[in-house]
Protein backbone atom coordinates (compact mmCIF):
# COMPACT_ATOMS: atom_id res chain seq x y z
CA UNK A 1 0.00 0.00 0.00
CA UNK A 2 2.88 2.52 0.89
CA UNK A 3 4.37 1.96 -2.78
CA UNK A 4 1.30 2.88 -4.37
CA UNK A 5 1.36 5.81 -2.28
CA UNK A 6 4.64 6.83 -3.26
CA UNK A 7 3.58 6.46 -6.49
CA UNK A 8 0.71 8.01 -6.73
CA UNK A 9 2.54 11.54 -4.70
CA UNK A 10 5.12 10.89 -8.04
CA UNK A 11 2.44 11.58 -10.69
CA UNK A 12 0.62 14.04 -8.64
CA UNK A 13 4.04 15.58 -8.47
CA UNK A 14 4.55 15.58 -12.24
CA UNK A 15 1.04 16.32 -13.51
CA UNK A 16 1.67 19.58 -11.05
CA UNK A 17 4.86 20.48 -12.19
CA UNK A 18 3.49 19.88 -16.08
CA UNK A 19 0.67 22.25 -15.34
CA UNK A 20 2.83 25.15 -13.40
CA UNK A 21 5.11 24.78 -16.43
CA UNK A 22 2.00 25.50 -19.00
CA UNK A 23 0.85 28.56 -17.31
CA UNK A 24 4.93 29.83 -17.11
CA UNK A 25 4.35 29.01 -20.98
CA UNK A 26 1.00 31.45 -21.19
CA UNK A 27 0.11 28.61 -23.61
CA UNK A 28 -2.79 29.79 -25.94
CA UNK A 29 -5.36 27.18 -26.30
CA UNK A 30 -8.37 27.75 -29.15
CA UNK A 31 -10.54 25.26 -30.39
CA UNK A 32 -9.56 23.13 -33.47
CA UNK A 33 -12.07 23.91 -36.26
CA UNK A 34 -13.28 21.28 -38.75
CA UNK A 35 -11.41 23.74 -41.82
CA UNK A 36 -8.10 22.78 -39.95
CA UNK A 37 -8.65 19.59 -39.70
CA UNK A 38 -9.60 19.06 -43.30
CA UNK A 39 -7.21 21.18 -44.67
CA UNK A 40 -4.68 19.17 -42.38
CA UNK A 41 -5.54 15.33 -43.17
CA UNK A 42 -3.46 13.57 -46.06
CA UNK A 43 -6.29 12.55 -47.86
CA UNK A 44 -8.39 15.52 -48.31
CA UNK A 45 -5.00 17.41 -49.19
CA UNK A 46 -4.15 14.76 -52.17
CA UNK A 47 -7.68 14.92 -53.22
CA UNK A 48 -7.20 18.73 -53.57
CA UNK A 49 -3.77 19.03 -54.48
CA UNK A 50 -2.45 15.88 -56.50
CA UNK A 51 -5.62 13.54 -57.54
CA UNK A 52 -6.00 16.28 -61.16
CA UNK A 53 -2.42 15.26 -61.88
CA UNK A 54 -2.27 11.81 -60.02
CA UNK A 55 -5.65 10.70 -60.07
CA UNK A 56 -7.96 9.58 -57.23
CA UNK A 57 -6.09 6.32 -56.89
CA UNK A 58 -2.77 7.86 -57.04
CA UNK A 59 -2.14 5.74 -60.04
CA UNK A 60 -1.13 8.51 -62.90
CA UNK A 61 -4.58 8.76 -64.55
CA UNK A 62 -5.80 12.09 -62.97
CA UNK A 63 -8.00 14.54 -65.82
CA UNK A 64 -4.71 16.37 -66.04
CA UNK A 65 -2.75 13.88 -66.77
CA UNK A 66 -2.48 14.20 -70.53
CA UNK A 67 -2.08 17.67 -70.91
CA UNK A 68 1.46 17.01 -69.09
CA UNK A 69 4.67 16.41 -71.27
CA UNK A 70 5.79 13.80 -68.80
CA UNK A 71 4.42 10.92 -67.67
CA UNK A 72 2.37 11.34 -64.32
CA UNK A 73 3.87 8.40 -62.24
CA UNK A 74 1.89 5.92 -60.23
CA UNK A 75 2.05 6.86 -56.55
CA UNK A 76 0.80 3.57 -54.94
CA UNK A 77 4.26 1.92 -57.00
CA UNK A 78 6.69 4.28 -54.59
CA UNK A 79 8.20 1.40 -52.25
CA UNK A 80 8.58 -0.76 -54.37
CA UNK A 81 11.70 0.93 -56.20
CA UNK A 82 12.74 1.58 -52.97
CA UNK A 83 12.73 -2.53 -52.38
CA UNK A 84 9.33 -2.20 -50.42
CA UNK A 85 10.67 0.54 -47.87
CA UNK A 86 8.23 4.03 -48.88
CA UNK A 87 10.79 6.34 -49.20
CA UNK A 88 9.27 8.91 -47.17
CA UNK A 89 11.91 11.24 -46.47
CA UNK A 90 12.72 11.48 -50.28
CA UNK A 91 8.45 11.83 -51.09
CA UNK A 92 8.76 14.79 -48.45
CA UNK A 93 11.24 16.68 -50.51
CA UNK A 94 9.37 16.25 -53.49
CA UNK A 95 6.46 17.66 -51.94
CA UNK A 96 8.60 20.48 -50.20
CA UNK A 97 10.46 20.85 -53.51
CA UNK A 98 13.67 20.14 -52.03
CA UNK A 99 13.91 17.29 -54.61
CA UNK A 100 12.94 19.20 -58.00
CA UNK A 101 9.83 17.23 -60.10
CA UNK A 102 9.89 19.91 -63.32
CA UNK A 103 6.00 18.78 -63.34
CA UNK A 104 5.68 20.45 -60.11
CA UNK A 105 6.85 23.84 -61.22
CA UNK A 106 9.29 25.93 -59.80
CA UNK A 107 10.89 26.42 -56.19
CA UNK A 108 9.70 29.81 -56.44
CA UNK A 109 5.98 28.83 -57.97
CA UNK A 110 5.36 25.37 -57.33
CA UNK A 111 1.88 24.00 -58.70
CA UNK A 112 0.21 23.85 -55.13
CA UNK A 113 2.62 26.48 -53.23
CA UNK A 114 0.00 28.92 -52.09
CA UNK A 115 -2.31 26.31 -51.01
CA UNK A 116 0.19 24.33 -49.39
CA UNK A 117 2.46 27.31 -48.13
CA UNK A 118 0.24 30.08 -47.35
CA UNK A 119 -2.27 28.95 -44.20
CA UNK A 120 -3.01 30.42 -41.01
CA UNK A 121 -2.19 34.10 -41.44
CA UNK A 122 -2.98 34.43 -38.11
CA UNK A 123 -0.36 32.15 -36.67
CA UNK A 124 3.29 33.61 -35.87
CA UNK A 125 5.88 32.18 -38.60
CA UNK A 126 7.13 29.67 -36.38
CA UNK A 127 4.37 28.15 -35.62
CA UNK A 128 2.74 28.29 -39.45
CA UNK A 129 5.86 26.27 -40.49
CA UNK A 130 4.96 23.31 -38.29
CA UNK A 131 1.59 23.64 -39.42
CA UNK A 132 2.69 23.10 -42.90
CA UNK A 133 5.03 20.55 -41.96
CA UNK A 134 2.40 18.24 -39.87
CA UNK A 135 0.29 19.18 -43.31
CA UNK A 136 3.46 18.04 -45.44
CA UNK A 137 3.74 14.87 -43.44
CA UNK A 138 0.05 13.88 -43.39
CA UNK A 139 -0.02 13.97 -47.54
CA UNK A 140 3.08 11.76 -47.25
CA UNK A 141 1.65 9.51 -44.59
CA UNK A 142 -1.43 8.93 -46.64
CA UNK A 143 0.74 8.46 -49.84
CA UNK A 144 2.69 5.92 -47.89
CA UNK A 145 -0.85 4.16 -46.73
CA UNK A 146 -1.53 3.72 -50.66
CA UNK A 147 1.40 1.56 -51.27
CA UNK A 148 0.52 -1.54 -53.09
CA UNK A 149 2.38 -4.99 -52.96
CA UNK A 150 4.70 -6.79 -55.15
CA UNK A 151 3.75 -7.25 -58.47
CA UNK A 152 1.71 -10.26 -58.87
CA UNK A 153 3.98 -12.85 -61.08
Amino acid sequence: MRGLSVVLAVVVAALSAVALHTQELDVEREAVKWEQVAHSDGEALYAELCAVCHGVDAKGHGPAAPALAVPVPDLTRLALGYDGVFPFAEVEKSITHEKSIVAHGTLDMPVWGKVLRDVRPDYKPARREAFVNWRIYNLTSYLESLQAGPPAR
